[in-house]
């Protein structure tokens, strides 16, 4: 094994060592309990400011956990889904409020478009690996 085959293995193992989002505790506080609050606004009659609130602070808090999760371990999809979740965030807090008009279904619009965009993040992964290099 050459010597940078061994840094490369050595990198990733540690940027798997320190990547919250592998840990099940870190990735429920971090990740799993926002998703699910921002789900059960789905399923509960709540006046939309709520909504909106619970949204805003889902995706922010999701956001910043990955920001914070890049930072940590080089994690490739944080990298970019840190940035489009924040931008989700903006964007569901000027949709939710009315401060912009998206038509009848613009909120549905910002989140599902998140969603995607997110997922969308995952591919550079498939393609440059899972961490970054230090």
């Amino acid at each position: 094994m050459s010597d940078d085959n061994a840094m490369s293995s050595n990198g990733r193992e540690e940027g798997r060592q320190a990547d919250r989002a592998g840990r099940p505790v870190s990735f429920l506080i971090g990740w799993g309990i926002p998703l699910l609050a921002v789900l059960a606004t789905s399923f509960l009659a709540i006046p939309m400011w709520v909504i909106t609130l619970v949204w805003v602070a889902g995706f922010a808090w999701m956001g910043i956990g990955c920001v914070l999760n890049a930072r940590r371990c080089g994690r490739r999809h944080c990298f970019y889904s840190g940035p489009v979740l924040l931008l989700g965030a903006i964007a569901v807090a000027l949709v939710g409020s009315e401060v912009v008009s998206l038509g009848p279904h613009g909120f549905v619009i910002v989140v599902w478009s998140t969603f995607a965009l997110v997922l969308l993040t995952f591919v550079p992964e498939w393609i440059g690996g899972k961490y970054v290099r230090r």
